[in-house]
């Protein structure tokens, strides 16, 4: 299969759409406390991580990836571009946050939505199964 599968699409699909949400409230947290340069950070670092993040995820089966699941380093990408627009906006700006910060966001911002991403559908499958742990 030369691209991703369509429960993975729309997981995929569905998980930027819960990351919008969370997002969207943040921002309307602080915009009600008017800390409006944290409104802009925040709202231009989701719009460059999911701009990155659909872009690579479109067009990356275009380069005949084999596989069901999106590949951890597109997340990564996206993360480090994340911070890296939003990074230079930040009041206390030095230059080793411009070279350690997107390294760091990459990790935890892509790596977390990544591994969500794959712990999603068998936690899913294994609840809707009813399956449960043992008590032993």
């Amino acid at each position: 299969m030369a691209f991703f599968g369509n429960v993975a699409r729309r997981d995929h699909i569905v998980s930027m759409g819960v990351l919008g949400f969370i997002i969207a409230l943040a921002v309307s947290q602080l915009a009600l406390e008017g800390n409006w340069q944290k409104v802009l950070r925040i709202s231009l670092a989701f719009l460059t991580y999911s701009a990155v993040l659909l872009s690579l995820a479109r067009y990356l089966p275009k380069i005949a990836v084999k596989g069901i699941r999106l590949p951890f380093w597109i997340f990564a990408v996206a993360g480090g571009a994340a911070e890296g627009a939003s990074g230079w906006l930040r009041p206390d700006w030095s230059f080793s946050d411009t070279l350690m910060l997107p390294l760091a966001a990459a990790v935890l911002v892509g790596g977390s939505h990544w591994l969500a991403l794959i712990a999603w559908r068998p936690l899913r499958e294994r609840i809707l199964a009813g399956a449960g742990y043992s008590s032993s």
